[in-house]
């Protein structure tokens, strides 16, 4: 004759449902905080992918110019170098006690395509009084030297060139007119000025075959188009690189997950590994070592005949039962209980919690528990005055 636990009052299920609702909302919590450390880990890794970069393009705008004659003033550095495209700024150091500058300058541009076309064709130039001047790139690159060489790769696959020092009169279709000579345009870009929307003195031009690019930079370099000599040269960036550089920032919390979607999704994912931690382990061991082989003298029945089921099957699929289905559920609420004054519960209500885990944690693991393997379920007594069913 097999023994039965008593059955839980009103007041011992409502406390028991009690705590299933609030493992769930622990459950919900644990999830969604997960989900937010992820995307958090994700948004570090693209914005420093994104500072990288920006530093980059910062080093290939910057340009060195040595051997600067004393005389020679900042404006004078400027328009020299103001042809090759917009100047953001220039650095020049000057010695405290004599106040003049120490014979050499950085210089700013707004586009690495400016900075490059400057240093080609400002080297060895002369300013003012005759005296040959130096030009070059920063040396300090360090580590964003693979990230300018992948950029430089990336626009290779692009025939583009740099046209600057174009005259404000003109306009897009002028010069789309002029180097359409040299061959099939497939687009002709002119930046505007956010006010005034006239262009600001350069464009990119991209060809539709290499060699109507290297022609283009070989015959227009130094044209004089409405009285200004044209500085045409190789785009060693690709499209749209500068207005990455200098463009709105994006909203990264627009790709963060809604609200009531995470709430939705930490709900499903808890339940899911509600339903995993509830499957027996003989199922879940099934399932990884795939199909089941019968031991030897244990008969299979035929198709179509149903074979009654162990008590510890049976029992999980009645309404009401606890089972070992529920033992992580309910160590973890004893935990909780313990760790969390708000939520603790009567002793007897622990004692008879821990009592039903206990109780089926014997019966689904133990294999000498006969009643829980082999026997039929017991039936369950009927009280006329109690719709309540026994705990098995």
């Amino acid at each position: 004759m097999s023994k039965h636990l008593p059955p839980l009052t009103p007041s011992q299920k409502n406390d028991l449902e009690k705590a299933k609702k609030y493992a769930m909302e622990q459950s919900i919590k644990d999830v969604l905080l997960k989900q937010s450390i992820r995307h958090q880990q994700n948004q570090l890794t693209t914005s420093q992918g994104a500072a990288q970069k920006q530093r980059a393009l910062a080093i290939m705008c910057r340009v060195y110019v040595g051997s600067i004659y004393y005389d020679i003033k900042q404006d004078m550095v400027r328009e020299a170098f103001t042809p090759f495209g917009p100047i953001k700024s220039i650095d020049m150091s000057y010695d405290p006690i004599t106040q003049k500058h120490k014979g050499y300058c950085f210089i700013d541009y707004e586009l690495p395509e400016a900075a490059h076309l400057a240093t080609e064709q400002m080297q060895s130039a002369t300013l003012a009084v005759g005296r040959t001047i130096k030009v070059g790139r920063p040396s300090n690159i360090g580590q964003a030297q693979p990230i300018i060489e992948q950029l430089a790769h990336e626009a290779q696959h692009f025939n583009r060139i740099y046209v600057a020092s174009i005259h404000p009169e003109l306009e897009e279709n002028d010069l789309r007119s002029v180097f359409e000579a040299f061959g099939k345009i497939i687009n002709c870009q002119m930046d505007r000025d956010a006010v005034s929307r006239r262009h600001r003195g350069y464009a990119f031009i991209e060809y539709e075959t290499n060699q109507s690019s290297t022609d283009a930079i070989t015959s227009m370099n130094m044209f004089d188009l409405g009285g200004q000599f044209l500085r045409v040269g190789k785009a060693i960036t690709p499209p749209n690189t500068h207005y990455e550089m200098y463009g709105p920032p994006s909203n990264h919390s627009s790709s963060a997950l809604p609200a009531a979607a995470a709430v939705a999704a930490a709900a499903v994912t808890s339940k899911i590994m509600a339903q995993e931690a509830a499957k027996p382990v003989s199922l879940r061991n099934s399932a990884l070592s795939g199909p089941m082989i019968p031991a030897p003298g244990v008969m299979i029945p035929p198709p179509g005949i149903v074979m009654p089921q162990p008590t510890a099957v049976m029992a999980a699929d009645q309404a009401g039962v606890v089972t070992a289905a529920h033992n992580f559920l309910f160590y973890l609420l004893l935990l909780s209980f313990s760790f969390f004054p708000c939520c603790r519960l009567p002793t007897t209500t622990l004692l008879i919690l821990c009592g039903v885990g206990s109780y089926n944690l014997f019966c689904v693991y133990n294999s000498q528990a006969p009643h829980c393997r082999h026997q039929s379920p017991p039936q369950l007594h009927q009280r006329p005055s109690s719709n309540h069913q026994q705990i098995n």
